[in-house]
């Protein structure tokens, strides 16, 4: 089924999460109708995101899982995934860093995440095969973090979720997702990753059948690591595939210092907006927008005709104004590959969360947008 991530709410409280939905679901129903889409007949997926208090603030509530569960069937929406990476504020403050924290070496990550599998269990679609929850690529590698305590809180989560599997009759999935700088990040640091905890797990079959990992196109988009390639290599390995995140990333063509200074703009101060550069002498990968322009502005000779790609998630639909220009056709490569593939099929889920940062040009109203990426997705 294909979702649209509710990460692009700012919403941090059950009530404030539970007033997100309760407005831009029915309007998202309307922009479908109004656009004719494919879509506005079929059940709206929602790819639900708590953070660790309205977790928390749900499973509290008397009748809470049940009234969001009777909603979700009045509404024709079903849930199956969720988004399991931030654990606390992702709107209106500096978020960069802090996305990742508590990690995987934490007992606060652990039972978060058992507390988001508990409500799966409560709300999830009773018609699917498998619910999922996506997270963090265990850690930042800035964080320097003990790799064997992270095999140990995931081995613990696969017995978890094998237990609440067999309760439930539905298998139970955690996918980690690489990203730019995490603990692991690409195709290989995933595979080498996977090898490890297996090989210091007490049962691996469990780790096999419950742990996985989600793929964000964005993310391989900037490190430049081809879908088929990625996606052909973790299924060799024995790696389960949970989720694709459908987001763009930003693309320039930098020939000079006005073509540096289109890029400020998107400098927002809140996300991290990790950039590679490819120019001539081969590629580079940099933390952050910021640390990429310096660089720019100090070898603005080695930098003259490199193509610029930044983890800034522009709408899946958009077309920026040249010589700016967005990943799509990685998206398009990883739809065409996930077609083709043979198989479980993985949870889909379009995730463009910088609404609110997005330049003024760039905005539509909320639903409208998230009507439009779904649709863009479901007419590829």
């Amino acid at each position: 089924m294909l979702s649209y991530c509710t990460n692009i709410h700012p919403a941090e409280s059950w009530a404030e999460t539970r007033e997100a939905l309760f407005t831009c679901v029915p309007r998202i129903r309307q922009e479908l109708a109004a656009m004719d889409s494919p879509l506005k007949d079929l059940p709206l997926g929602i790819g639900l995101r708590l953070s660790a208090r309205a977790a928390a603030e749900l499973l509290a509530t008397p009748h809470a899982a049940e009234t969001l569960k009777s909603w979700l069937e009045d509404q024709g929406a079903r849930v199956e995934t969720l988004n399991g990476f931030p654990y606390g504020n992702f709107h209106g403050q500096r978020v960069k860093e802090r996305v990742f924290q508590p990690d995987w070496t934490t007992p606060e990550r652990f039972e978060y995440t058992c507390n988001l599998f508990r409500i799966l269990a409560l709300i999830g679609d009773e018609q699917a095969d498998r619910l999922t929850v996506s997270t963090l690529p265990a850690s930042h590698s800035w964080f320097h973090a003990d790799e064997e305590r992270i095999f140990s809180r995931l081995d613990a989560m696969s017995g978890f979720l094998d237990v609440l599997g067999r309760q439930t009759g539905c298998l139970m999935q955690l996918g980690l997702e690489p990203e730019p700088f995490g603990h692991f990040h690409d195709t290989d640091g995933a595979i080498r990753f996977f090898n490890g905890l297996r090989n210091r797990s007490r049962r691996p079959e469990l780790i096999e059948r419950h742990l996985g990992l989600t793929y964000d196109t964005c993310h391989f988009a900037i490190l430049r690591e081809e879908p088929e390639f990625t996606l052909s290599a973790w299924e060799e390995n024995n790696i389960a595939l949970c989720k694709v995140q459908f987001s763009n990333a930003l693309e320039c063509r930098i020939c000079g210092e006005e073509d540096l200074e289109r890029l400020r703009q998107f400098d927002d101060g809140v996300y991290f907006h990790q950039t590679s550069i490819l120019h001539r002498e081969g590629a580079m990968l940099f933390p952050d927008l910021p640390n990429a322009l310096a660089y720019g502005r100090d070898y603005a000779e080695e930098i003259r005709d490199s193509q610029w790609r930044i983890h800034y998630h522009i709408p899946l639909y958009a077309s920026p104004e040249p010589p700016l220009k967005s990943t799509e056709e990685f998206i398009q490569k990883t739809h065409n590959f996930l077609r083709s593939r043979k198989g479980p099929q993985p949870h889909l889920e379009v995730e463009t969360y910088t609404w609110s940062v997005l330049p003024d040009h760039m905005k539509i109203p909320l639903a409208a947008q998230i009507a439009r990426e779904l649709h863009y997705i479901e007419t590829l």
